[in-house]
């Protein structure tokens, strides 16, 4: 058999990490121990052949099976930057003085650009490193650590098919909102809010909060009752508001915080170096999604189990 060549593929796509480029050209990756590194943004958010499926159990060795699926996600990463610079131009009106139900400003969007924003943004969820972790873990609860090539296979082999079901399930059903923080900068990790993490099928209520720049952020939801119009709005946020959903990244990311001017306070969730998740739906990301114009109040009956 022929020697596989190695090829770095990219979870955190060049396109959208150049945007968190400070003066210098570079970006922090902050630990949970606190420390830090400086690279160009193209250094960070790499995984050697990440989405390429080997099947041989040699090493260096190719079978007529493997497979190199690293175009599906180059589709989403060539409408990227023009999806950002689209999302960036829509109408933002800071309203501080109201709640935040009425902040929100509808803005227009066809079946195309709201399709392209959706598939850009399931890319990123889909390829981060929690989404391969979650790709592998019942298979090590079943049976342990796994071997290092068979334990890659089944997770570039699951990623394959959940970006497929995803591109399939989502497409241009749902709700999202531009989210605008123009006084405190968003924060990057390698886990994010989102539940699209699933090897079977895509989830029926998918929930996807992705910072893009540090001052934008697209939160993206089906919730299980809506209107269609208006699908887009734009939310300006206050201080305390993208402090709060730089928590939310926080307690998703294990290993890795990536900014560009504003450094976080570190709390203790991500200092335990775990993909964690919230474990019910009383968080500011799901109270933001039924603040979204067209979707009911979220049912508190239950609050008090």
């Amino acid at each position: 058999m022929g020697k596989t060549k190695s090829e770095r593929h990219h979870w955190w796509p060049e396109c959208v990490s150049v945007r968190w480029a400070d003066g210098a050209g570079g970006v922090t990756w902050l630990l949970p121990d606190g420390s830090e590194r400086r690279a160009r943004p193209d250094a960070f958010g790499v995984i050697g052949n990440g989405h390429y499926i080997k099947l041989s159990r040699t090493a260096g060795e190719t079978t007529v099976w493997d497979q190199n699926f690293e175009d599906e996600f180059q589709d989403a990463d060539g409408q990227f930057p023009a999806v950002i610079s689209w999302l960036e131009g829509l109408d933002f009106k800071a309203r501080p003085d109201r709640v935040r139900r009425d902040r929100f400003v509808p803005q227009p969007a066809t079946d195309e650009q709201f399709r392209r924003m959706v598939e850009s943004l399931t890319s990123l969820a889909i390829r981060s490193p929690m989404t391969r972790e979650a790709a592998v873990s019942i298979a090590e609860r079943l049976r342990g650590p796994l071997p290092e090539r068979e334990r890659n296979t089944l997770i570039t082999a699951n990623l394959r098919d959940m970006h497929r079901r995803a591109k399939q399930a989502v497409s241009e059903r749902g709700k999202a909102t531009a989210i605008l923080s123009p006084d405190r900068e968003f924060v990057f990790g390698d886990g994010f809010y989102h539940n699209m993490t699933s090897g079977g099928m895509a989830p029926s209520s998918p929930r996807i909060l992705a910072p893009l720049t540090p001052r934008l952020a697209v939160l993206y939801a089906i919730p299980r009752s809506y209107t269609v119009e208006p699908r887009l709005s734009t939310l300006v946020i206050g201080a305390d508001e993208a402090e709060a959903l730089n928590k939310v990244v926080q307690i998703y990311a294990r290993e890795a915080l990536f900014y560009r001017a504003d450094r976080p306070k570190l709390i203790e969730e991500f200092q335990r170096e775990k993909h964690l998740r919230f474990s019910s739906s009383r968080n500011i990301v799901e109270e933001i999604v039924h603040d979204m114009p067209g979707v009911p109040n979220r049912d508190t009956s239950l609050d008090f189990l």
